[in-house]
């Protein structure tokens, strides 16, 4: 797989910046120079398909995966968009899946709006969980359930 565009929030700049293919080595250069990249399934996805385009070891970069955070608390994996209605009370912008018809389509401008979107929500769960320490997750029997969120 490989990379239409990346969104990032910049922390100290207070904004987002979109990456394209083109520019994948700035995007690695800013990944590695960071204190720290959070992201929602960033070690498993975004590291692996961004590994194609450098013989870097991208493992050196330091990441919060919120996924993995909650997958080790609660031993089984939640999607960004349950986490986003529960705690949030909206849904995301779209899913991957659309975004590859999106692709076919040469709708960019439609990936980048999902991206940022995706990027948004992350930032706003990461903030929600450091500030009351847990998230909310629903479970299939409708209860509201508290996820420990023990970041910093």
């Amino acid at each position: 797989m490989g990379l239409a565009l990346a969104v990032v929030y910049d922390v100290a700049r207070g904004a987002y910046r979109t990456y394209y293919e083109t520019d994948v080595d700035r995007l690695l250069l800013d990944l590695v120079l960071a204190d720290c990249v959070v992201g929602f399934n960033i070690d498993r996805f975004d590291l692996a398909v961004l590994s194609g385009y450098t013989e870097r070891d991208l493992s050196r970069i330091r990441t919060l995966d919120l996924l993995g955070e909650i997958h080790k608390r609660v031993g089984f994996r939640v999607s960004l968009n349950h986490l986003s209605e529960v705690n949030l009370g909206e849904s995301k912008a779209g899913d991957g899946l659309q975004s590859l018809q999106w692709w076919k389509e040469g709708r960019i401008d439609l990936i980048e709006h999902y991206c940022r979107k995706d990027v948004d929500v992350t930032k706003r769960l990461w903030e929600l969980g450091r500030s009351q320490r847990f998230l909310l997750h629903r479970d299939k029997a409708g209860r509201t359930l508290r996820i420990p969120a023990e970041w910093s």
